[in-house]
């Protein structure tokens, strides 16, 4: 039995995983109007099938949307946490590094340098032609992986 917190409140869950869906349920928030944040990482996630994987005493957070109304439209993501949209899946490393630039402390003349880690998925793309599915609320850490200069 796994124990977690959502919104203050103690939950017990019989599974390891589950989905958004479902935890957004026991607060009785819909996945329309919410996503939920795991508070100690500040991962989120708003598509309600996705699957969350739970470890004991995890303490859990239901967002409102932002705005729904003024939600661009497009797959929502962020890349060293400045947002993120397009319409096109899966773009190309180069692409998603490029478009994110300057705003997310990006050296557009050293793109070679960098890879990028998909937070929810743990994959690392390394390569700037590596194509990289993005779904809606993803979070990428670009990490810049070249030489530091020495004074």
């Amino acid at each position: 039995m796994i124990h977690l917190t959502i919104n203050g409140q103690r939950f017990e869950c019989p599974r390891e995983r589950v989905s958004v869906e479902w935890l957004l349920e026991q607060v009785g928030s819909r996945t329309k109007d919410a996503e939920l944040v795991r508070e100690d990482t500040g991962e989120t996630w708003c598509a309600p099938s996705t699957e969350v994987e739970l470890r004991e005493g995890d303490r859990f957070e239901v967002k409102a949307h932002r705005d729904p109304t003024a939600r661009e439209p497009g797959i929502h993501y962020t890349v060293n946490g400045e947002p993120q949209v397009t319409t096109k899946a899966p773009m190309a490393l180069e692409e998603i590094l490029r478009v994110a630039g300057a705003d997310a402390a990006i050296d557009l003349g050293q793109l070679e340098s960098y890879y990028l880690d998909n937070v929810r998925t743990a994959e690392r793309y390394e390569h700037l032609d590596d194509d990289v599915p993005i779904v809606d609320c993803d979070q990428f850490v670009a990490l810049y992986a070249g030489p530091t200069p020495v004074a």
